[in-house]
This record gives structure tokens, C-alpha cells and sequence, in this order.
């Protein structure tokens, strides 16, 4: 990339001219040249925000912690392996020679030059390859045990009371030969214990009058000095004596990510076996939808619908709870799903439902498709205790997953690398490139991302375990594509059904919107797939009446729609519910009951059924009660009666008009943060400011100061620049103010940094002196030709 920067800054040194070893981060990012840089910000955008000031800043924020364990964790197993050899060889704090780190890794240096090049990169190695030193803060996210071995003899000799254990541990031949002789049931667990972690739990101590010959393997392993215990019941292996047992390639590993075996199949096939699970989505969710606009959920007090809910929408659709619980979300993640406002909330659909409702398939598809590729939801959860032993609910607060959206487009990235129509040949491999892409997640994503690729099988992203066409065009960012390709995929909706004279409607194919709407108000579905089954029952009927539909509608509806003749039991079916339909009203008194037929009134007063309503007569055609109108409605029907509910002016009221609905949520405030990740242009902007401000921060640090500075407030950078001069051996300069006030100038040898203070050796008295970090005002590392410091900039507190 070329870097678009003024003439008047220097990018990087001149290839012709030799130059020396460099000496600290700083130095090497000032060597760097605009592009390695501008990759480096590019690879780590955190680095840039805000923009550094100078170098100094740019080296001190390369070893943050939260940013090193970011990036480590984000490498491969063979990336990680050679980060790992380097921390292994680098304990001394002296630079690493590749050859060496080759050696360690069982490989040829021309195999690990692209992976230190990878690291260097991401700005966790610097230096050239015989001098390769690590970013501060990289051996603490590697952890205690690189690559699974144990801590070196040295620092666990004291825990060891015969000093020749120590010339043991500290011999390979002697150690290879006592490996060698070791009974089978010690070498197992030395065994167990090399391939890491190095510890192991001693179950049964040994008693000081028990003989050795008689102890477990771990007490003998113990006694011959191969085990060291660390505490009453937990003993490490060396790390002398792991890389022993690991054989001449210790920290060897596949350079190379695990082979996915495939399945050919066509583009075709996968889409057509994916339409299957896209139709069942989007019937599911208008299941849903219908079921909690008549039965709305209440909101729980920690957020979230009840498992109850949960567990009657999966009844009603006829699907397993986690199915269940995976709709709900992604209606959520949609914006179909909400809760009202007031002291009582319930989860309704929105209005933002009723405009999906009138879309087509394919945009129905595709908006519910996104929502589930980008939400922060892990559905899995649901139905699982927390570590709090608290249910964790569908559409509650402990769902929320913020690394989700990246796994999801991680997993699905590897199903999109394969060719259109190509599936794994098993999932297990699959995982197991998962895990060598992602080492250090992999034990913990591993439930997830099966979830993951459950998920998109029901959503009908993948199919068979590939991804389809239209899964594609999703995972690309493209709706309109994903619309296109499903349209092409699903078969054409059909407009009409045959009635059997088993009352059992087939609908062979698709419905179309109206179709389907029509038919869940008036029958039951049965079965789906490339045809659909419904059943026409009483209750089915009634419950078309009860949305306001007459008996004369049905009949034309079943007449028009059906292509083969309307069986008479269905005709007689609907007349005669249509005839008993509304001899009943109810309405809002407190509620009353009304009836023109004085002896099916004077049946429903004697009905014990009915006798928690209490039911008075204040009429002849009029009875009262203090129960509300839904409940009477359902009371009455569950006795077996037919009511229908009434308006105050007498008229048959739509149970469907004017449905309840939540508010459409508000329009989501994303924080647009500032990125060096914008543009190239922008980044080499960055860039170029960085250069400018590390030039100047030069300038000014060869001026002495007129003016005393404020002591006080000890930076970032200052804390880096003093931490990377201590382990690479540096002398530097210090401005200093004492207690009071009094300002002076010190030339150091740094050698510790703790609890607030800077120790070192001082050039002028020659004594070891203590600094106050918080008085120190200036720091700057001194060159060995005892010039002016000028190669790196001063640290200004502020």
C-alpha cells in the first residue's frame, strides 16, 4: 500500500546503509517503514484510538494487556506454537536467534520465517530474526505453561531437599537414561503429564514410615526427582524433564489446518433441501406471533418471558423448546417481538410485525436471516441455570453474547470457503479446523458453535451442514441477493387445496399469503413440507367465526379455493356451528350474558360447571357477572356452548380487530466510533501524524526546558519506555522533582519497578537510588555513544 505523507517526513531508515542492532520497540517502529505500520494499525485497530501522539506511545500501547491476550487469542495453533517456542527461550530476557526457535519447534527455519513475519505483523515480536524479542505482556497471555510444559528446574529446585535432583533435571543424558529405565506404570503418568498441563493431584500422601517401594507411581516419581511437589497434594513435571519425554520435536504441530472431508452435491440440491426448513421458519413465527397476540406473555421481573410461556408456544407449534426458544429470539433480534409499557408489561407483537406479515417470502426470509447472523443472542442458553443457579429465560438479559456475531460469521466463513454444493463429510472435523483456526477459545466455543451450526440448519442458512445460496448471499451482507436466490429455490405458491371427505384439507405446495392466513383461522395444520395437511374440526370453525367471519364465508371460501367438491359433512359442519354461534353474547357490563332462549339461559344458571363465574339473573334475557369477558367466553366453551362475544351496540365483535400490539422499537443509537480501519487514505493520514509527532517529540527533547514541568501524573508511555529499558539492559534519563519543588536531572541503570517506585544505579554517586514515579517528569533512553538521548522521544507527564 503506498502511504500518502509529506515530503518532509522520514519513513524509516535507508536500505543502503548498515545500521545497528536495534535496542527497543520504539527503534523498531521507527525503522518500520509507512507500510509495515500502516498494517500493524490496520491488524490492531485499537492501537489507533486515539491516534498516538508518537512512537513512544504507539510501542507503549503494543503491550497492553487486554489488547496482547485480544490478539493471541485470535491465533491459529502453528502461529501460537512458535509464539509459544519464543516465550520458552526468551525467559532469559535475551533475544531469541530464529535457528534456535527452530531447533525447539522441530522445524527448518525456512517454516517459521512466514509465522514470525505473522507475528511481527501483529506487533507482538520485534527485531530482526536473530535478535527476535517479545512485546511486554506476551509471556503473561501465554500463561504459566507454554505449549503444555511445566516450569523450568530453577524455580522449582526449592521445593527439592537433595541437591543432586538438581544435576539430574539440569543433564539431558542422565535424564534421557533414567526416563529409559523407568518402570511402564511411572512412565504413564510422566506420560500423561508431558502432553500437558504439567500438573498432576497426589491422592494419597505418603506417610513418612511408609517404604518407597511400596508407594504409588507419583510417590516414586517424587523420590527419583522426575515430580516436584508444589504443595500437599499437587506435583508439576520439570520442564527439562517434558521436553525430555516429548522426543527431538517437543513443540512440534501440523503447519497446516486439520483436511475437511466433503460431500459432492449440487448448489441446487442444498437449496432445495433448505426451502423445506425456510417455510417451516417463517410458518413458526406467524405461529408465534398469532399465539401471543391472543395470549400475550407477562414480562418476568428479571426480564424476559416465563418457561411456561416458552413451553406452550412450543405446544402450540409443535416443536421442541430449544426450536421454540430460537424463534422467540430472532423475532426479538427482528424487532416482531416487544414489551408493552406500564406497571403490568407483556411481550406482544409489534407493529413491525404486521408490515413483515404483508411481505413476501423471500424478504421475510432474509430479514429473519440477518437478524439471527447479527444478533448478540446465544438462544442455546435458554432453558440452562446461570452460575447463580437463576433459569435463564428466552428474550432475558443473560442471553446476551456480545462475541456471537463474529463466531457466527467464523464458522459460516469456513462453510463459505468450501465450493457452492460442497458439505463436510462430518461435523467433527470440521470442529477440529475450528479448533486449530482458534486453539485458545476452541474447548470453550466448541457447545456453541454446534449451536451455531443447529441454528442455521432450522433457520435454513445450511442444509445437510452446506451452505445454501441464498445462506450465502446473507453471510456476504446481501439481502436483495439472498431474496433473489430464494425466490428461484422455493416452488411457486399455490392459491387453492382439495377438501378429502375426511374434512382434511391438502394444499399441494406452498400457500400463498392469503391462503395461509385463511386457513390458520379456519383449520388445523397437520402436517407440512412439499404439501401441507390441514384438519376442519368444530373448534376450527368456531374459531373462523369468532374472527368475524360468517358461515355463508366459509362456505364460498372452501367453494372457491377447493378444487375438488365440497363434502356435505363439511357443509353441515359449518351451518350448524354457524347456527349455534352467537346465540350467546357477552360484553362488558362487569361482564353480562345474553339470550333470546330463556331455557338454554336458565341451563347455563343451573350449570355447575359455571358456578365460579357467579352468574346472576337481573332479566329474563339477561344475566350479570363480576368475571371479566374473556373468561366467561372461555368458561362458557370449555362447558361445551358456543358464545360470541358483542359491542355495546349488539354487534357481533372481531375477536382479530384491533389486536394488541407493542410499540415498534426505537431506532437503534449505534455509536459510530472513529477507526483507523476508515480507509486507506485515513490510515495513512495516521501515519503520517504519528511520524510528524514522534520528529517533533525528538526535537523537543534535545531543547532544555525553560520552565519547570508539573509533576504528578505518571503516563502510559512513561510506564512502558521505563518497563522495556529495565529488560533489555538500558541506561535512561530522568527529570526529576523532589518533595519540594526541587528540580534535577539523573542518569540511571533501571533494575526494578514496584509499588510506585523506580529503583537503579545512579551514574553520578554510584549508589542505588529510589524514584517516585509519580515525581518524575521526563524519561528518555540514553544512546551508548553517551550522545544527547535522541533515539526515542522524551515522555512528557502530563
Amino acid at each position: 500500500m503506498s502511504s500518502a505523507r509529506s515530503p518532509s517526513i522520514v519513513a524509516g531508515p535507508d536500505p543502503r546503509e548498515p545500521l545497528p542492532p536495534v535496542k527497543s520497540l520504539t527503534e523498531w517502529l521507527r525503522r518500520s517503514s509507512d507500510e509495515q505500520l500502516a498494517r500493524l494499525l490496520r491488524r490492531r485497530p485499537d492501537l489507533g484510538l486515539p491516534a498516538p501522539a508518537d512512537l513512544a506511545t504507539l510501542a507503549s500501547r503494543l503491550g497492553v494487556r487486554t489488547s496482547v491476550h485480544r490478539v493471541v487469542d485470535r491465533l491459529d495453533a502453528f502461529n501460537l506454537r512458535v509464539l509459544e517456542g519464543l516465550v520458552l527461550l526468551a525467559e532469559s530476557s535475551q533475544p531469541v536467534a530464529l535457528p534456535d526457535a527452530a531447533d525447539l519447534l522441530g522445524r527448518p527455519v525456512g517454516d517459521l520465517l512466514a509465522s514470525v513475519e505473522e507475528l511481527r505483523e501483529l506487533g507482538l515480536v520485534w527485531g530482526e530474526d536473530n535478535r527476535l524479542r517479545l512485546v511486554a505482556t506476551v509471556s503473561d497471555a501465554i500463561g504459566p505453561y507454554p505449549a503444555g510444559l511445566g516450569r523450568p528446574a530453577r524455580l522449582l529446585l526449592g521445593a527439592v531437599s537433595d541437591p543432586a535432583v538438581g544435576a539430574l533435571l539440569t543433564n539431558p543424558d542422565r535424564l534421557a537414561e533414567l526416563i529409559a529405565t523407568l518402570p511402564p506404570a511411572e512412565r504413564a503418568v510422566l506420560d500423561q503429564l508431558a502432553d500437558g498441563p504439567p500438573l498432576g493431584e497426589i491422592r494419597d500422601p505418603l506417610t513418612a514410615d511408609e517404604p518407597i517401594r511400596t508407594a504409588s507411581p507419583v510417590h516414586r516419581l517424587i523420590a527419583r526427582g522426575l515430580l516436584v511437589p508444589i504443595d500437599a497434594r499437587t506435583v508439576e513435571l520439570p520442564r527439562e524433564a517434558g521436553l525430555a519425554l516429548r522426543g527431538p520435536s517437543p513443540l512440534g504441530i501440523a503447519q497446516l489446518p486439520p483436511l475437511v472431508r466433503t460431500v459432492g452435491r449440487t448448489s441446487a440440491e442444498l437449496d432445495r433441501l433448505g426451502t423445506t426448513a425456510a417455510r417451516d421458519l417463517l410458518r413458526l413465527v406467524a405461529a408465534v406471533g398469532r399465539l401471543w397476540t391472543r395470549q400475550p406473555p407477562a414480562v418476568l421481573r428479571s426480564g424476559g418471558a416465563g418457561v411456561r410461556e416458552l413451553r406452550r408456544a412450543a405446544r402450540a407449534a409443535e416443536v421442541a423448546e430449544p426450536t421454540a426458544a430460537l424463534l422467540v429470539e430472532v423475532m426479538g433480534a427482528a424487532g416482531l417481538l416487544g414489551a408493552t409499557p406500564g406497571l403490568e408489561p407483556v411481550i406482544l407483537p409489534t407493529t413491525e410485525f404486521d408490515t413483515w406479515h404483508r411481505r413476501t417470502r423471500p424478504q421475510q426470509w432474509a430479514e429473519l436471516a440477518s437478524a439471527w447472523l447479527a444478533m448478540t443472542r446465544q438462544p442455546s442458553l435458554v432453558g440452562h441455570r446461570d452460575e447463580r443457579d437463576r433459569l435463564i429465560t428466552a428474550l432475558g438479559p443473560d442471553v446476551e453474547r456480545g462475541t456471537l456475531p463474529a463466531l457466527r460469521r467464523q464458522v459460516l466463513g469456513m462453510l463459505g470457503d468450501l465450493a457452492p454444493g460442497q458439505t463436510p463429510a462430518a461435523r467433527g472435523e470440521l470442529l477440529a479446523r475450528l479448533g486449530w483456526q482458534s486453539p485458545r477459545r476452541a474447548i470453550g466455543q466448541r457447545p456453541i458453535v454446534e449451536a451455531i451450526l443447529d441454528e442455521a440448519d432450522l433457520l435454513g442458512v445450511t442444509a445437510a451442514g452446506g451452505l445454501t445460496s441464498y445462506g450465502r448471499a446473507v453471510l456476504a451482507g446481501s439481502s436483495a441477493a439472498a431474496e433473489d436466490a430464494l425466490t428461484i429455490a422455493l416452488p411457486e405458491p399455490v392459491d387453492h387445496f382439495l377438501v378429502q371427505p375426511d374434512l382434511t384439507v391438502v394444499v399441494p405446495g406452498p400457500p400463498t399469503a392469503a391462503l395461509a392466513e385463511e386457513l390458520a383461522a379456519s383449520a388445523d395444520l397437520e402436517s407440512s413440507g412439499g404439501a401441507s395437511v390441514y384438519r376442519i374440526t368444530e373448534a376450527s370453525v368456531r374459531r373462523a367465526l369468532d374472527t368475524g367471519r360468517s358461515g355463508t364465508d366459509l362456505a364460498a371460501f372452501f367453494a372457491q379455493r377447493s378444487t375438488t367438491p365440497v363434502p356435505q359433512a363439511l357443509s353441515y359442519l359449518i351451518e350448524d356451528v354457524a347456527r349455534r354461534h352467537g346465540l350467546l353474547r357477552t360484553g362488558a357490563a362487569a361482564a353480562y350474558l345474553r339470550c333470546d332462549d330463556d331455557s338454554l339461559l336458565r341451563r347455563v344458571l343451573a350449570d355447575s360447571h359455571l358456578a365460579g363465574l357467579a352468574l346472576r339473573r337481573i332479566a329474563p334475557t339477561v344475566v350479570i357477572s363480576a368475571a371479566p369477558v374473556s373468561r366467561i367466553l372461555d368458561a362458557l366453551r370449555d362447558a361445551g356452548y358456543a358464545p360470541s362475544a358483542e359491542s355495546p351496540d349488539g354487534a357481533v365483535l372481531r375477536l382479530d380487530a384491533d389486536q394488541p400490539r407493542a410499540p415498534s422499537r426505537p431506532l437503534s443509537r449505534v455509536a459510530h466510533s472513529r477507526s483507523v480501519l476508515d480507509s486507506p487514505r485515513h490510515i495513512a493520514e495516521l501515519v503520517r501524524r504519528v511520524r510528524s509527532g514522534d520528529q517533533l517529540a525528538e526535537i523537543s527533547r534535545r531543547v532544555q526546558p525553560t520552565g519547570q514541568r508539573i509533576p504528578g501524573v505518571t503516563t502510559a508511555a512513561t510506564l512502558g519506555l521505563l518497563r522495556e529499558a529495565i529488560r533489555a539492559d538500558q541506561r535512561v534519563w530522568l527529570g526529576y522533582v523532589d518533595s519540594h519543588g526541587t528540580s534535577s536531572q539523573h542518569t540511571i541503570a533501571p533494575i526494578s519497578m514496584a509499588g510506585g517506585t523506580l529503583r537503579g544505579h545512579d551514574e553520578a554517586s554510584g549508589r542505588l537510588e529510589s524514584f517516585a514515579l509519580h515525581h518524575i517528569t521526563a524519561v528518555s533512553v540514553v544512546e551508548d555513544d553517551h550522545r544527547p538521548p535522541s533515539a526515542d522521544p522524551a515522555t512528557e507527564s502530563r
